[in-house]
């Protein structure tokens, strides 16, 4: 898996720049999204034309087949991706009737990462497509500012580079706009705290798997702040509860304000 994920990070264009080997991964019917580098995969088969005039042309045909195919699989398991914890992107995109533009997203940002040629002319493709830029552009909610003015705190308070929470033991579905709240139920980031900027770019957050390496991920930085998911909110499954405490050594320095806006956040999945 690691190999493959650097042979993605070669050869498909534009992909963001944290490309991380130890990978949560959530699996669909018709493939898989890495979490942790935001890149949905998938695999597809085409088959040589008995009608071929060549090899040559049985091959591109079966190509082009396996490409449609993977195609087509890659918007559906887009679709299934959870926006956050009230809409699947299709469900969103249907309120918006803009479906038809998902395909179009597809078809433009897809890319094939690896090639094989079986001994019967079968064509087997993957293909893969990062979830930021036009895609996330398309999906994430338009309403998202930043929080433009942050009250310093006039105490020396120690400056972190990330965050990181640890949801080992806590069923949390991923999601391109998770929620982190506090036990007294203030938000301690959302779609308040982050720049549109860096979402489109970078994602809101990323998820992995294993603390070690979690705190290794050059996404949350040399010096991350690390805390504890408690639970899920309630019919919420992508919104993490953290204890009052640890919303406080977030909020405790002003400056803490920057790694949220830039979303540095990585969520530790079992």
């Amino acid at each position: 898996m690691i190999f493959f994920f650097s042979l993605i990070f070669i050869f498909l264009p534009g992909l963001e720049r944290w490309v991380y080997g130890e990978t949560y991964t959530q699996a669909f019917d018709q493939g898989k999204v890495d979490w942790t580098n935001g890149i949905a995969e998938v695999s597809a088969m085409g088959t040589p034309s008995p009608h071929a005039l060549s090899p040559a042309q049985g091959r591109a045909l079966a190509q082009s087949e396996a490409e449609a195919t993977a195609q087509n699989d890659l918007v559906r398991i887009l679709q299934s991706i959870r926006i956050d914890s009230k809409s699947t992107v299709k469900e969103s995109l249907e309120n918006q009737g803009a479906g038809n533009e998902l395909v179009a997203t597809v078809l433009k940002d897809s890319s094939v990462v690896e090639k094989a040629v079986l001994p019967d002319g079968t064509v087997r493709v993957t293909m893969a497509m990062k979830l930021n830029g036009s895609f996330a552009d398309l999906v994430l909610p338009k309403t998202i500012v930043t929080v433009k003015a942050v009250e310093q705190s006039p105490r020396k308070e120690e400056q972190f580079t990330g965050l990181i929470v640890d949801c080992r033991g806590v069923a949390l579905s991923p999601a391109l706009v998770p929620m982190i709240l506090s036990e007294d139920g203030q938000v301690v980031y959302g779609t308040a705290y982050v720049s549109r900027e860096h979402i489109l770019m970078e994602g809101m957050a990323a998820y992995a798997r294993g603390l070690a390496k979690a705190r290794a991920n050059p996404r949350v930085g040399a010096k991350p702040l690390v805390v504890k998911g408690l639970r899920t909110v309630k019919a919420r499954s992508s919104d993490i509860v953290i204890s009052n405490a640890d919303a406080g050594k977030i909020r405790g320095a002003g400056s803490n304000i920057s790694f949220l806006q830039r979303g540095r956040v990585l969520f530790v999945m079992e």
